[in-house]
């Protein structure tokens, strides 16, 4: 091995990371001139350091050595998005021409079933896909909800999260639209079963997003302090989901239960105590990322907004009074 072999892969890597020596300082716990003595080869990093180095650098300690071929080992490790989440995309669209035709035919073609279906697979379905692909081809995160340039990432293990969920909405979307294609083609009269479905979809897409994301928190950040900031967040957006899937799912047993159709006094009146709770659990939902973000889980222990209390409390009574009305 070329005795400048190592010190020319740590520039060249730190680089391509586009990491400062600062950077790479404080993700070892060392000095900054521990890491210039490195780079100019007046010392080497111990076999420990080595280990840390590659992992940030999101390759072998044998290519920082010198002993594999740079653009072989980058190449390995390239990671992209398969054909599968299109051929779940396909079955869709041939879904959702089934029921068109169908359903035209005998006449029993419904507008709103044909919305769900459109919406589960262009905007969601498809949408995900070309973008999740997009982020992974280029390296452009910045748009992914969640993200945040502030913090230290292994971007290969993002990028396998993302083809992680991108394959997963793809089939939960198409085992969807195939349920809704198949109940109304058959014409069952079972708006109700319809109605669970589309919450049963929402809790389903939402909650295994989240259990994605924290299944791959250790994974994902490099620092301890952000994964714990992620966890404690990660939580938030599932007890988040589960009040907005509540209240949707009790506004749909109330239509049914009691028969209320759309556009009457009693519908409005629903519909605005769903909203209003929402809307509560939204601003405390709000005030606790936010506090979650300024949480330094190395110097306090975290408390619970008092804010956000008092909003969860206002959107149980809403949804009370919803049961009530």
């Amino acid at each position: 091995m070329n005795e400048n072999q190592l010190a020319e892969n740590l520039i060249y890597y730190r680089k391509k990371k586009g990491l400062s020596q600062e950077k790479v300082s404080e993700y070892l716990e060392v000095s900054r001139q521990a890491v210039t003595k490195w780079e100019t080869n007046t010392s080497r990093p111990s076999s420990d350091n080595l280990i840390k180095l590659a992992q940030l650098f999101e390759v072998d300690v044998d290519t920082l050595l010198g002993n594999k071929n740079r653009e072989k080992s980058s190449t390995q490790g390239e990671i992209s998005i398969g054909k599968m989440p299109w051929v779940f995309i396909g079955i869709s669209v041939l879904c959702i021409l089934a029921y068109i035709i169908h359903s035209t035919l005998t006449n029993i073609f419904r507008i709103g079933i044909f919305i769900c279906m459109f919406i589960l697979c262009i905007p969601i379905q498809l949408f995900l896909h070309i973008y999740f692909s997009n982020a992974i081809k280029n390296d452009s995160f910045n748009e992914i909800a969640g993200f945040d340039n502030k913090i230290e990432y292994n971007i290969c293990e993002v990028k396998k999260l993302l083809t992680h969920i991108d394959l997963h909405v793809g089939i939960l979307s198409t085992v969807y639209i195939f349920l809704l294609c198949v109940i109304n083609g058959a014409n069952l009269k079972m708006q109700w079963f319809n109605n669970i479905l589309i919450v049963i979809y929402m809790l389903n897409f939402i909650t295994s997003i989240e259990m994605s994301n924290y299944k791959m928190t250790d994974k994902i950040y490099r620092r301890e302090d952000d994964r714990k900031r992620a966890k404690r967040s990660i939580l938030v957006t599932v007890i988040y989901t589960l009040i907005l899937c509540v209240g949707i799912g009790i506004t749909c047993i109330i239509f049914e239960a009691k028969g209320i159709e759309n556009n009457t006094l009693p519908a409005m009146k629903i519909c605005g105590l769903l909203i209003l709770g929402i809307m509560s659990a939204t601003i405390g939902f709000l005030f606790e990322n936010n506090k979650i973000k300024k949480w330094n889980p190395a110097n306090t222990n975290y408390k619970t907004n008092k804010a956000s209390i008092i909003s969860l409390f206002i959107c149980v009574i809403m949804y009370g009074f919803m049961c009530v009305v």
